[in-house]
């Protein structure tokens, strides 16, 4: 098979990079990659992913050189000692703050995706749940059946509020 004849679905590439499906888009969307749809699947191609590669192997270089500075355990042991009881505090906080930036961190991250995504960036199965909701909210093609009983939701709180 020719490199343009390859297909990787996204899941291969997460896991030959060893990454979660988070960093997959934003890594594709930082570096510009639209996914070839075959058949409703997206699909890259061996170019596509000799840029993921390269890109992954930038973030393992970043990685390595913020674990350098790394202190021995000894140093570590001997600076806990002469923590005080407000400094453990503190370092509490940081420590819980640091944890509640990376439990929203991937929301945010979503968040911003999907500011970005078109219909056409979403899954089938998203397409279709897109699809029957709009057919349902509009009262031309679904009859008066869900317009009628939201109508009748409104009045009957209008009248209860009275």
């Amino acid at each position: 098979m020719e490199p343009e004849n390859v297909r990787i679905t996204p899941e291969m590439a997460m896991k030959e990079l060893g990454i979660q499906s988070t960093q997959y888009y934003a890594r594709t969307k930082k570096l510009g990659i639209k996914s070839h749809r075959i058949k409703g699947k997206a699909y890259l191609d061996e170019k596509q992913m000799q840029k993921l590669r390269d890109d992954n192997k930038s973030q393992n270089t970043l990685a390595n050189v913020d674990n350098s500075s790394e202190m021995s355990t000894l140093e570590t042991v001997e600076l806990i000692e002469e923590i005080s009881d407000e400094e453990e505090e503190d370092i509490w906080r940081k420590a819980g703050e640091i944890k509640a930036k990376h439990l929203t961190a991937k929301d945010l991250l979503a968040l911003h995706l999907a500011a970005g995504m078109k219909f056409e960036d979403l899954d089938p199965d998203l397409q279709e749940q897109v699809k029957t909701i709009n057919v349902a909210a509009n009262p031309e093609s679904m009859g008066k059946s869900i317009a009628g009983t939201a109508q009748a939701m409104l009045q009957k709180r209008r009248l209860h509020q009275t």
